[in-house]
């Protein structure tokens, strides 16, 4: 049974040497010393004989299989760039400038010819996340999965949804816009 003891260290805090524990995790090993890295609860653990630093607030990180909110960025013939903003069911937000891409492939159950008409830069996405390495790669098949909340490409307030006809209207410009729909549009209360 491993006999671990914690206590709270800051960056650049000794926690002990080299000649009584290994440097883990969120530790770094300087002329014999170990240091924390990071914030944290210091842990030293008997059974491995390591000495770690784990965060007290850790930073989110985009896994697998998440479901994601984020804004399209950028816009290009067959690709869409998604600035990932949170991961469904997690409180807190993921680290700044974690982007995903969105191929022309994977928008739709049915064929996409231009992405044109499935997406506009600043609309808020509801995603998955299919791949992580060695880049983030993101799906929107599926009913839940689009835009949750899109903007008029004229004067920029966010549109209604119309389920009769299946498409965004603005009302202060009484324009009409096609985009990849999910579901849980105007459910969804995110900011942009």
């Amino acid at each position: 049974m491993s006999d671990k003891v914690e206590k709270l260290v800051v960056p650049g805090e000794e926690v002990g040497t080299s000649e009584e524990w290994l440097s883990g995790e969120g530790t770094f090993e300087e002329e014999g010393n170990i240091y924390a890295a990071q914030f944290g609860k210091l842990i030293f653990d008997e059974d491995t004989l390591e000495a770690r630093v784990e965060p007290m607030n850790p930073i989110v990180e985009v896994k697998e299989g998440d479901i994601i909110y984020g804004y399209v960025f950028m816009r290009k013939k067959a690709m869409i760039v998604i600035m990932i903003e949170k991961i469904e069911g997690v409180s807190r937000g993921v680290k700044e400038d974690v982007e995903g891409t969105l191929h022309i492939s994977e928008v739709s159950d049915d064929y996409t010819d231009d992405l044109k008409d499935e997406f506009l830069v600043g609309d808020i996405v509801r995603a998955k996340v299919t791949q992580v390495e060695p880049t983030i790669k993101l799906s929107t098949t599926g009913k839940t999965f689009g835009v949750v909340r899109g903007y008029c490409p004229q004067c920029r307030k966010a549109m209604k949804f119309e389920r009769k006809h299946d498409r965004l209207h603005c009302e202060n410009c009484e324009i009409h816009s096609e985009r990849k729909i999910s579901s849980a549009y105007g459910m969804i209360k995110l900011k942009r």
